[in-house]
This record gives structure tokens, C-alpha cells and sequence, in this order.
């Protein structure tokens, strides 16, 4: 029955109803009421969440850009939503990282500087800055160069758990200097180093003098083997180039552990900018070239048996990985698949990676 064919005293009722009902009442009713936190539950670590953040950031991009050489801080508006009643507002701090990014992108990855931000998390007490790897232009390809990325760190997650973890992020970018302007892109949060010092109870060591022979064995092993499937070569013990160096508990002055970080130069994330070293003889990062130690057979082939052991969950990672183009994650499984395939031939893999083995 419709209102027109109410009886008159039934609908003169609901009319003076709706009269003093208050507006604001109705509001209520259509949209949420969004609340905001002082902080971040106390107990929660963000890295061992799944799901992608939502991070807004409020800053002038322009000045930004240009200066992003200068090395130096700059505000941020900073609102993390929760969910869609929960928000959490900080005043924090930013400044563009990266040597080869920092001069390539139009929005370089950053350091996020949270130590005057006062945010309660007993898992961040102690930290002062976050890493984060921005999309770093505009197109759909950038988009799936981080996400990629994004996934070799989650790999080494599955292989070692000495290794950096990350959490997703879709940010938000309000640019106050064009009127502020939104923009959105992939972005992704590094665990800090003295997160993952404190997790594995060793000590961060900054020290450009250390040698693969200071290394622990298995895990140096397992590192070049690793950065040999993903098709990294763009990293080395000597200077820390793209690894952190951990000493734990128990190892002494020789039980170095390296950690691998750093991953856009890969074969895996296939950026159309990454080129090989020059005295690789590669034609293409899409090539594999193993860097790691020499060893005796038997020490290649636990390393190997090791990830060959990982396996399923390393593919079945990128195949439910929902974020990825269907295209760009048919490319990356066909490229990891490959290199199972190799392992799967000791005869033939060990001859190669001791072709090349220092």
C-alpha cells in the first residue's frame, strides 16, 4: 500500500513522527560516525597482519619532488583507517630514500619518521622511522613493479625467518599543494631493523668490512640461492650492498647472518629500467647468475633441497596472491616454475652455480 492510500488519521500519525524525529538522528542512521584513536592497539604488530593497510598521507607533492635530493624531513598529514568507523591521526615526518629511485621516480619511496608521532605500540616503542616502497609512477606497470617486489619479500618469509617482513599498503596521496588533489597507488610498509634484531635476538652490524668466509654457512647459502632463483645479482656482503647483516646469539665473531633486502632489479619484478652489472655478461636481469660461495656438493644440495621443500607454498603465495594482474602473476609463477625445474636436476644446477661461485 502506498502513502497516498493510508487512511487520513493513520498517515497525519506517521507524518508527525517523522516531523520530530531530529535530522541529525537520520544522518546517523544513513552514514557511519567515525571515531578516531590516540593510537594503535598496543598489542598489535602490524607486520603480522595480512590484509593491505589504508593509509591517507596529506602533503604538498610538489615540494616533495623537488626536495627529495635534499635529504631532509618534511610534514606529513598521516591517517591510518581501520576500518570504516576507525581512523588514527598523527603529525609525522617524511623524506625520500633510495639511491637509483630517489633520482627515477616521481614519487620516490620514503622514510616514514614516526618518533614525535607519540603512537602507543609496544611492537614501534623503540623505532623512529619505517621504510616505504612507493609505486614510483604513475602507470599500471609501476603498480605491478611493487607488488612484485612486494612478494619477494614474502618469499624469503617462507625460506628464512631471519628476513625482513613487510606489510601492503594502499595509500592514499592528498596533495596540498594542488588544491589537494588525490592520487592512490601499492605501497609497502619494511619491518625496521631493530624490529627484526629485537624478534631474532641479535644485533644490528654496520661494518663494510665483512667477507662472505664471516658468514654463517647455511644461511649465506640459502641467501645466494634464493637471490639466484629470483634472478638477483645486485647484491654483495662487501659494502652491505642490499643486505643487512645480523649477529646472533651464540655464532661469535664468524656467525654473521645476512639478510636480503632491496628487490627491483630482479628477474622476478622484471623493471623495464633494471640492467645487469656490467661485468656479468648478461644480456638481461631475466638471466639467473649465482653469486654465493663455492661449496661441496653436499652443502649445494641442502641449500637446494631446502627451497625445493618450499616449494608449494612459495607458488601457491603468488597464485592467491588476489592484488597482482593476472598477466604479471602468470609471468612470475613461469619464472619460479623455471627455476623448480632446475633445482629439480642436481646434475645440471650445481655445475652452473659453480661456474660462477666466488
Amino acid at each position: 500500500m502506498i502513502i497516498s492510500q493510508l487512511p487520513h488519521r493513520l498517515f497525519l500519525l506517521i507524518w508527525s513522527i517523522l516531523l520530530f524525529i531530529p535530522g541529525s538522528l537520520l544522518s546517523q542512521q544513513e552514514q557511519p560516525q567515525i571515531r578516531m584513536v590516540d593510537t594503535i592497539d598496543t598489542s598489535i604488530d602490524l607486520f603480522d597482519e595480512t590484509e593491505p593497510m589504508h593509509i591517507t598521507l596529506t602533503l604538498d607533492l610538489k615540494r616533495y619532488k623537488r626536495e627529495k635530493y635534499k635529504g631532509e624531513y618534511m610534514p606529513v598529514h598521516f591517517l591510518y583507517q581501520f576500518n570504516d568507523t576507525l581512523h588514527l591521526e598523527k603529525t609525522m615526518r617524511l623524506k625520500a630514500r633510495g639511491n637509483f629511485r630517489r633520482n627515477h621516480c616521481n614519487l620516490a619511496p620514503f622514510w616514514l619518521n614516526i618518533r614525535k608521532a607519540d603512537v602507543k605500540n609496544r611492537h614501534l616503542q623503540d623505532i623512529k622511522r619505517i621504510k616505504i616502497v612507493t609505486h614510483c609512477k604513475g602507470s599500471k606497470a609501476y603498480e605491478e613493479y611493487v607488488l612484485k617486489e612486494y612478494l619477494c619479500y614474502k618469499i624469503y618469509n617462507i625460506i628464512s625467518p631471519i628476513s625482513f617482513r613487510v606489510r601492503l599498503v594502499r595509500m592514499t596521496y592528498v596533495d596540498s599543494g594542488r588544491k589537494n588533489k588525490v592520487t592512490e597507488g601499492w605501497a609497502f610498509m619494511i619491518e625496521p631493523e631493530a624490529m627484526l634484531a629485537q624478534r631474532t635476538g641479535g644485533l644490528v652490524v654496520k661494518r663494510d668490512d665483512l667477507t662472505t668466509l664471516l658468514m654463517r654457512p647455511g644461511e649465506i647459502d640459502l641467501v645466494a640461492l634464493f637471490q639466484y632463483m629470483i634472478g638477483n645479482a645486485d647484491y654483495s656482503v662487501a659494502g652491505r650492498h642490499n643486505l643487512k647483516i645480523l649477529g646472533l646469539p651464540g655464532f661469535g665473531s664468524e656467525g654473521y647472518t645476512p639478510v636480503p633486502y632491496d628487490f627491483d632489479y630482479t628477474g622476478l619484478v622484471d623493471a623495464y629500467y633494471a640492467v645487469p652489472g656490467e661485468n656479468l655478461g648478461l644480456a638481461s636481469v631475466r638471466e639467473r647468475y649465482y653469486l654465493g660461495p663455492c661449496r661441496e656438493d653436499e652443502a649445494f644440495i641442502a641449500a637446494i633441497e631446502h627451497i625445493n621443500q618450499c616449494r608449494e607454498e612459495i607458488l601457491q603465495l603468488v597464485t592467491g596472491f588476489d592484488y597482482l594482474d593476472t598477466k604479471y602473476k602468470n609471468g612470475a609463477i613461469q619464472y619460479l616454475e623455471h627455476y623448480f625445474e632446475l633445482a629439480g636436476q642436481y646434475q645440471s644446477l650445481i655445475p652452473s652455480l659453480q661456474k660462477t661461485c666466488r
